[in-house]
C-alpha cells in the first residue's frame, strides 16, 4: 500500500451512555444491553461481540429490567408497563400494564411460563405467558415498601423478593409470604436495601445489599445461612456461574469479587469462599450476566466488558453507536457525524502543499483551513435517530426515527448555510435502513414490517425523491437486513441478514424494478459484520463474526482463487481478534489491496503476497517500515498478506476523501469518561 495523507477526525465526542441491565439468552447467544436512553442493543456474542440491532429509547418509556423468555424480548419500567419488542421491525409489539404503579423487577419461572414483577408500591404481578401475549394471572398480598430484586426458585412453587431491610418468601400459587427473613442494619438509622437476588441450584437465596454484604439463606427455613462483607459499598449486581459453583457480585465498589462453592470436610457441608477479585471497571458495575464461561459486566461508564479467568482476559466494548454512524461526502469534502438525537455536518479542512521528495510516512501537516461545522441538525423533542444518509455532495440529507422521516436540501451559499424541506415522495413514518447510491442518483430504504422485507428505490433530483418502486426481499429468504452496500458503478445492491444469508440483486438487467435479477450466495453458519464491493473488479469481501474472510467475484458469480486459498491460511492472531471488524475500504491506486478495521487496529492485505503459516505473527507497519514487536525485520516477513496498519482507540469510520486522502473518525476514551459521575472514593495503602 502506498502513502496518503489521513485526516484524523477527534471531534466526533459522543455523550456516555450507562448501562443499567442486562439479560443472555443461552440457546442463540444473544446479549441484551438496555441503557440509560432507554434504547436497547442486542448483541450477538457467539463469537466476537457485536451489536446486531438496536432499539430505539423513547424519553417517555422507562427500562429497570430486561428479559429474554425464548427468542422474545421484554422489558419493565417505571412507567409501569410490561413491554414485548419486535426484533425484525425493532419496535414495541405489545404492552401490558401491572397493578400497583411503577415496576421495578421481574423474573420468569425455569419453565418459562409464568412472569412476576416487582413493583413500587409493593405489589408482585404474575402473568402467564403465552405464544402472543401475556395474560394476566393473580397479584399477590401487599407488602410494606417497594420490591427492588425478585426471583424464582427452581420448582416454579415459591417466589423470592427484596426490598428495605427484608427479604421475603412467596408461595408462588397461594400469593401470601411464607417467611419475612429481616437484614441487619450498620447503622441505626439507615435502612439497608437489598438490590439484587440470585438462586442456586438447591434453592439457597443469595442477595446483594447497601452494606456491601453478599448474604446466603435458607428460604426453607427463613434463616441467614452466612454472610460475607465483601464490598465497601452497594452490591449493585449478582450473578451464578453456569455450573452454579461460582457467584460473581460488585456495585458501587466496582471491584468483581468470586465466591466459589466449597464442601468443608470437617462437616460435610457446603461453604463459600472468597476467591480471585478483579477490578473491571473505574465506575458502578449495574449488571453481570455470566455466559459460556465468560463474565459480562457493565454499569455507569458505559462499557460492555468481557473477562473470563483462567486465562486472565478482559476485553471492554466502547459505548458507540451501532455502525454507520459517520459517511464521508467526497464531492463537497465533508463528513456527517450521527449522534443519539442529532446530526452534525464539517467540512474537512485542506492540508499545505508540501514538495514530494521532503514527505515522510508518519508525518504531520498542517492545514491550511481548520474543520468547520456548518450544520447540526436536532431531531424534533429529541427522538432517537435509528438511520440516517446524505448525498456525495452533501445537499440532500435524509433521518429517520421511531416516528418521521425527514428529507432536507442543504447547500452554502456565500458562506451561509442553507437548509430547506425536500419535497418528496418519501410516505413512511419510519426507515430501519437508508443509504444513497455511490453516482448519487438513488435512494434505497429498507424496511422490514413484521411479515416482510421492503426496498423501496428513489430517484434524486435536485429538489426532490422521486418514487421508483419497491420490491421484496423474502424471495431470496433474506429476512431481518443487518447490512447493505451498493456497488460503486450503483448497478448491483448487496443485503445481508442477522442468520447470515446474503443476497445480490442487479439493478442493471431487469425490465423493472418492482422485481430485480437476484441470487443467493452460499450461507454461512455466523453472520457477517462488514462487506464491501470494489470498484472495478467487483469483488464482494466480506469478513464474518468469526473473522472468516470471503472474497466473491458478483460478475463470475464464484468465489475467487484468493479467496479459496486464503480459508486454511488465516493467521491464528487474526482469527483470536476479540473485535469484529466494522469496516471494508479498497485502495483505489492498487486493486489487490484490501483495507479494513475493528475498534482499535487497521489491517492491510495484499493479495500479491504470500500468506504465511497460521502461526506466523502478523507484521506491524510503522511508518513506513514492517515491524514485529517493535523490531526492524527483513525477509519474508515483509511480503506477508497481512500486515497491521495503524493503531487506534476507539475508531468508528475509515474512508477515502479522495484518492490521496483517507478520513479516520476515531472517539476519545477520555471524552467518554471526563462527563461522568465521581467514583467511590476509597483509601489505597492507608492514604
Amino acid at each position: 500500500m502506498s502513502s496518503c495523507k489521513i485526516h484524523n477526525v477527534r471531534f466526533y465526542n459522543l455523550e456516555p451512555r450507562s448501562v443499567t441491565c442486562l439479560s443472555y439468552e443461552s440457546k442463540t447467544k444473544k446479549l441484551a444491553l438496555a441503557r440509560n436512553d432507554n434504547s436497547i442493543e442486542v448483541w450477538n456474542v457467539g463469537n466476537a461481540p457485536f451489536v446486531e440491532c438496536t432499539i430505539g429509547g423513547h424519553a417517555e418509556n422507562s427500562i429497570e429490567s430486561i428479559l429474554w423468555i425464548g427468542p422474545r424480548l421484554f422489558s419493565t419500567g417505571l412507567h409501569g408497563m410490561i413491554t414485548e419488542y419486535n426484533l425484525s421491525t425493532l419496535s414495541v409489539k405489545n404492552e401490558v400494564a401491572v397493578t400497583g404503579g411503577a415496576a421495578w423487577c421481574m423474573d420468569v419461572n425455569h419453565q418459562q411460563t409464568c412472569l412476576a414483577v416487582g413493583t413500587e408500591d409493593g405489589y408482585i404481578n404474575t402473568f402467564t405467558v403465552n405464544p402472543d401475549v401475556l395474560m394476566y394471572e393473580r397479584i399477590f398480598d401487599k407488602q410494606k415498601g417497594r420490591i427492588l430484586c425478585i426471583k424464582w426458585d427452581n420448582t416454579g412453587e415459591m417466589i423470592y423478593s427484596g426490598s428495605v431491610d427484608t427479604i421475603r418468601v412467596w408461595n408462588a400459587i397461594s400469593g401470601h409470604a411464607i417467611h419475612k427473613m429481616t437484614t441487619g442494619r450498620k447503622e441505626a438509622k439507615k435502612e439497608t436495601i437489598i438490590w439484587c437476588l440470585e438462586v442456586t441450584d438447591d434453592n439457597v437465596i443469595i442477595s446483594g445489599d447497601s452494606r456491601g454484604c453478599l448474604s446466603f439463606w435458607d428460604p426453607h427455613m427463613g434463616t441467614l445461612i452466612e454472610s460475607h462483607e465483601s464490598h465497601t459499598a452497594d452490591i449493585l449486581a449478582v450473578t451464578l456461574s453456569h455450573d452454579g459453583n461460582t457467584v460473581y457480585c460488585a456495585g458501587v465498589d466496582p471491584v468483581v469479587r468470586s465466591f466459589s462453592k466449597i464442601s468443608m470436610k470437617s462437616t460435610g457441608r457446603a461453604q463459600w469462599v472468597k476467591g480471585i477479585e478483579r477490578r473491571l471497571h473505574a465506575h458502578d458495575v449495574r449488571a453481570l450476566v455470566e455466559a459460556d464461561g465468560k463474565l459480562y459486566s457493565a454499569g455507569v461508564d458505559g462499557y460492555l466488558a468481557q473477562s473470563s479467568y483462567p486465562p486472565k482476559v478482559l476485553v471492554k466494548y466502547p459505548p458507540l453507536l451501532q455502525p454507520p454512524c459517520a459517511t464521508v461526502c467526497r464531492k463537497s469534502r465533508c463528513i456527517l457525524l450521527r449522534y443519539t438525537n442529532f446530526l452534525e455536518l464539517w467540512r474537512l479542512g485542506s492540508s499545505t502543499k508540501v514538495p514530494p521528495e521532503s514527505v515522510r510516512p508518519g508525518m504531520f501537516h498542517q492545514l491550511e483551513e481548520e474543520p468547520l461545522k456548518l450544520l447540526q441538525l436536532k431531531t424534533k423533542r429529541d427522538e432517537s435517530i435509528i438511520s440516517c444518509a446524505i448525498n456525495k455532495d452533501s445537499k440532500t440529507i435524509v433521518y429517520s426515527t421511531d416516528n418521521h422521516v425527514r428529507v432536507f436540501n442543504f447547500d452554502v451559499v456565500e458562506g451561509d448555510a442553507q437548509l430547506s424541506k425536500n419535497d418528496t415522495d418519501v410516505s413512511v413514518n419510519r426507515i430501519q435502513k437508508m443509504l444513497f447510491s455511490p453516482n448519487g442518483k438513488l435512494f434505497l430504504t429498507i424496511n422490514n414490517n413484521g411479515k416482510k422485507n421492503v426496498v423501496t428505490l428513489y430517484k434524486v433530483e435536485k429538489k426532490r425523491l422521486r418514487h421508483l418502486g419497491s420490491f421484496h426481499t423474502n424471495k431470496e429468504s433474506i429476512v431481518d437486513v443487518g447490512l447493505v452496500c451498493i456497488s460503486p458503478d450503483s448497478k448491483y445492491f448487496v443485503c445481508a441478514d442477522r442468520q447470515g444469508s446474503i443476497a445480490v440483486y442487479n439493478f442493471s438487467e431487469t425490465a423493472s424494478i418492482d422485481a430485480p435479477m437476484a441470487w443467493l450466495l452460499p450461507k454461512y453458519s455466523c453472520p457477517p459484520t462488514a462487506m464491501a464491493i470494489q470498484k472495478n473488479t467487483l469483488n464482494l469481501v466480506i469478513v464474518y463474526s468469526d473473522h472468516k474472510i470471503v472474497e466473491y467475484n458478483i460478475l463470475q458469480r464464484q468465489f475467487t482463487k484468493f479467496s479459496n486459498s486464503l480459508q486454511s491460511r488465516l493467521p491464528k492472531q487474526w482469527l483470536a481478534r476479540p473485535f469484529p471488524i466494522t469496516n471494508i475500504i479498497f485502495d483505489p491506486r492498487n486493486e489487490n489491496i484490501i483495507i479494513m478495521h475493528d475498534d482499535s487496529t487497521v489491517y492491510v492485505i495484499d493479495k500479491l503476497n504470500e500468506l504465511s503459516e497460521n502461526n506466523a505473527k502478523i507484521p506491524k507497519r510503522e511508518n513506513g517500515d514492517i515491524t514485529e514487536d517493535g523490531t526492524s525485520i527483513i525477509g519474508s516477513h515483509s511480503q506477508q498478506a497481512f500486515q497491521v496498519l495503524k493503531k487506534y482507540k476507539h475508531l468508528v469510520y475509515l474512508d477515502w476523501l479522495n484518492d490521496e486522502e483517507l478520513v479516520a473518525v476515531e472517539v476519545n476514551p477520555i471524552s467518554l469518561t471526563e462527563k461522568l459521575p465521581p467514583t467511590l472514593k476509597q483509601k489505597w495503602f492507608g492514604m
